[in-house]
């Protein structure tokens, strides 16, 4: 075995993947090997360790190397004891069961008389504490708070907002503490002072009058700091310690949140403002927090509008995080001061040009979130030049699905809004939704201005010949010919820049070459077919041409013979109804009464994370309801591992998704699955990301059986279909899958996936899941996302 530079220079020396693989095999099995050595020495375990490190960083496994990294920490070298407890942190976290094995090492070195060796040991307790580990070493992190050592000091408030987090319990001891410590003038203690206040006050309801009585200590502290003269210790780019500066906001942000307006807090941060040169980065982030406390607090209209201009001026900075940041800002306060944010529109829209797509999105999100009557013209304009250069389908089916809504509650006039709405389905491309194209068929139906309707079937009669690839267009263009085609005969179109006169024949040509049309997919071509052969229908009453009528019958009986079963009974059908007399035609084939149009509500890009939010009730980390376990890509070793512990069929119904039952936008038929046992209330997040959210309602917990019922939502405008939902338990329990509704397809503020599941085991058992969903997102590759979850508060 040689040394970790010649192991990083063997597989950086692999010319191939399999080469790689080969040398990190052999590595892997060679550190096993001498693991198992039981007279192996210290200096031989530590380079084992090292390459064990630069194996979790390359993603390999290193479980088999837990143990060892616990018997380094036994040294009494530095070396050895600062190698072992970066392993520690890196490779065990507070589910693992070794963990327990830690303590004692924990213990003894936070008692060591050097400093340094105390610092290592409180660095691994606050990264990987678990509520036993608290309860058990809070009193050492206790003493060490006590001492006059600043830099252990610093340290051990940080490991007990940490603590606190994890057992909240602890509050009552570390209270005290932070109240003697917030005294302290010491930048370091100070930090860590702070950082165990806002833990405090998030963990502990009873601690909260304590804590707010601190407030005017804080701002005096903020005071000083701000005032400051040159400290070349804490001075950065010009800016007096902005590290305590931007703890020292935080922390009265946290603690003046539910206070009345305080003319004291609203000077300093009036004065802190006043005193930054905003063009440096330090400044900056000072900055951002004032804007952050202002908002949070109750402060004047002068300073809100003062925190508002500040945003303005990130917005003009040319360095992409700090206009990212300024979007992200002004997009959370945009119902706050809408009117502030309204002068920096300009500013707004230029981002839509910039490259860096996080800036699209928020500049996006950001200028819906302004639209108003009085500039839906030019930020409608301005969206859809966006829209017709963009390429990211998820971007372009939010703009069309915004834009829709938009042009609907803010209308100047009728024409505007029909002619934005087409304008809307030429740039769309197959971003389209069902319920947008439901909505558009609605709102022509709706129209009673004959002008007007003639008007909105040319422009899209004309958009469509333009260019016959763009699937929404083609569909509400055939639904629109099919019902109001008669309407336009003989007026005439612009296609190319030439004026074309509209004739029958000139329709029925649209209706074939869309049929021809190669450029898509199947499931578009059989929805396409769908509208054309009803237009067919319903034009053959309205047309006189005898060789056109004829050419329309031929169109439908070319469909009786289709290979999709749908199309075939279809056409059928309307071959029989297309022989009938005129009059009872006329009758069956009446112009559809006018649908109400569906209620939609507006979209969002973008999703604060669990972790970024703090429960007001719980330990700040993630939700009140219980941990939960990050989404991740499922490989093969972690399917073979699902499938080994799966231990029940996995009971999924599959339906397809019947594009023809609804060709004019009707409501989908819900799930009838009765939910009565389930508490909706208490539904919890088990995984979300920007496609699907998963949850789980919990039932019936005893006698060791649990009835849990699974809910999967979609939170995106984009088709997810094909999902599939695996579930697995531990082998010494049992899971059964009692039902399932909502098909396979999963619709944005639609329909729901839910999934009964019954699982028996030992009574007093901690039940636990390990779910993998599988679905194909937008036409696209099937994607995989796997999680675990164990936030049910009941037994079996």
């Amino acid at each position: 075995m040689g040394s970790l530079r010649s192991f990083i220079k063997a597989v950086r020396k692999a010319k191939t993947i399999a080469d790689e693989r080969a040398v990190i095999q052999k590595e892997s099995a060679a550190i096993r090997t001498s693991f198992r050595d039981v007279s192996l020495d210290q200096t031989t375990r530590r380079i084992n360790i090292s390459k064990l490190l630069y194996l979790y960083i390359m993603g390999e496994k290193t479980h088999f190397g837990q143990v060892e990294c616990l018997k380094l920490l036994a040294s009494p070298r530095f070396a050895d004891k600062r190698l072992g407890y970066l392993a520690c942190m890196l490779i065990l976290d507070e589910n693992q069961e070794v963990l327990t094995l830690l303590t004692n090492s924990l213990d003894n070195d936070m008692q060591h008389h050097n400093a340094y060796i105390v610092g290592l040991a409180l660095c691994c307790l606050g990264n990987i504490a678990s509520p036993e580990l608290a309860r058990d070493l809070y009193t050492n992190v206790e003493t060490i708070i006590d001492t006059k050592n600043n830099f252990l000091r610093k340290k051990a408030c940080f490991v007990a907002a940490k603590l606190v987090e994890k057992e909240p319990d602890l509050s009552e001891f570390f209270l005290p503490k932070a109240l003697d410590l917030i005294n302290e003038k010491n930048s370091s203690v100070l930090l860590g002072t702070l950082r165990l206040i806002e833990a405090l006050y998030y963990a502990s309801h009873e601690s909260r009058p304590d804590l707010i009585k601190t407030m005017p200590k804080v701002v005096g502290h903020l005071k000083r700091v701000a005032t400051m003269g040159y400290q070349p210790d804490y001075d950065v780019m010009g800016t007096t310690d902005p590290f305590l500066q931007v703890s020292l906001l935080s922390a009265i942000r946290t603690l003046a949140r539910d206070l009345p307006f305080s003319e004291e807090i609203n000077d300093i941060l009036t004065q802190v403002v006043s005193n930054l040169d905003s063009g440096k980065n330090a400044a900056n982030a000072i900055l951002y927090e004032c804007v952050k406390t202002i908002f949070a607090i109750q402060s004047d209209q002068s300073l809100k509008i003062l925190g508002v201009n500040i945003l303005g001026k990130f917005l003009a900075s040319k360095e992409n995080n700090t206009r990212y940041v300024a979007l992200d800002t002004l997009l959370s306060i945009v119902d706050v001061e809408p009117l502030a944010v309204q002068r920096h529109r300009s500013t707004i829209v230029n981002c839509l040009s910039d490259g860096d797509i996080s800036i699209k999105r928020r500049a996006l999100e950001l200028s819906f979130g302004i639209m108003n009557e009085q500039n839906i013209r030019v930020l409608a304009r301005e969206i859809l030049t966006f829209l017709e250069g963009c390429t990211e389908q998820e971007l372009k089916s939010y703009v069309t699905s915004q834009l829709t809504i938009a042009a609907s509650k803010y209308s100047p006039n009728d024409k505007w809004h029909y002619d934005t709405l087409i304008r809307t389905l030429r740039a769309g491309g197959n971003a389209l939704t069902p319920d947008i194209i439901s909505n558009i068929l609605a709102l022509v139906l709706q129209c009673n201005d004959q002008e007007l309707k003639k008007h909105v079937v040319v422009k899209l009669f004309s958009s469509c010949l333009e260019n016959e690839n763009q699937f929404g267009l083609a569909l509400v263009a055939i639904w629109t010919l099919g019902e109001y085609g008669d309407l336009i005969l003989g007026g005439h179109i612009e296609v190319g820049g030439k004026q074309e006169q509209v004739t029958e024949d000139k329709i029925v040509d649209l209706f074939t070459e869309l049929l021809e049309n190669s450029t898509y997919s199947t499931q578009e071509h059989i929805q396409l077919t769908a509208y054309v052969l009803t237009s067919v229908l319903k034009l053959s009453v309205k047309f006189k041409n005898g060789q056109v009528i004829e050419q329309l019958r031929r169109i439908i009986n070319s469909k009786t013979y289709d290979s999709n079963l749908e199309i075939q009974i279809r056409a059928v059908e309307y071959q029989e109804i297309f022989g009938q007399d005129a009059a009872l035609k006329r009758g069956l084939l009446a112009k559809m009464p006018a649908p109400p149009v569906k209620e939609r509500e507006s979209l969002k890009l973008h999703k604060p994370s669990a972790h970024n939010k703090r429960s007001e009730n719980g330990n700040g980390n993630g939700n009140g309801n219980g941990a939960v376990s990050g989404g991740i890509t499922a490989n093969s070793a972690q399917d073979d591992l699902l499938l080994d512990l799966i231990d029940t069929e996995d009971g999924l119904e599959t339906a397809s998704n019947d594009i023809l039952s609804d060709i004019f936008g009707g409501d989908k038929p819900k799930s009838q699955v009765s939910s009565k046992s389930f508490n909706a209330a208490k539904e919890m997040v088990a995984f979300e990301n920007a496609n699907i959210r998963v949850s789980f309602a919990p039932g019936k917990f005893a006698n060791g059986n649990a009835t849990v019922e699974a809910v999967i939502r979609s939170q995106t405008p984009s088709t997810i279909d094909q999902f599939q939902l695996l579930i697995a338990v531990p082998k010494t329990q049992k899971l059964n899958i009692t039902s399932t509704s909502g098909g396979d397809t999963l619709i944005y503020q639609g329909n729901e996936i839910r999934q009964v599941l019954r699982v028996s085991g030992q009574a007093g058992a901690k039940l636990k899941l390990r779910v993998k969903a599988r679905y194909r997102h937008n036409g696209g590759e099937i994607v995989e996302d796997q999680f675990d979850f164990a936030g049910f508060k009941e037994t079996l």
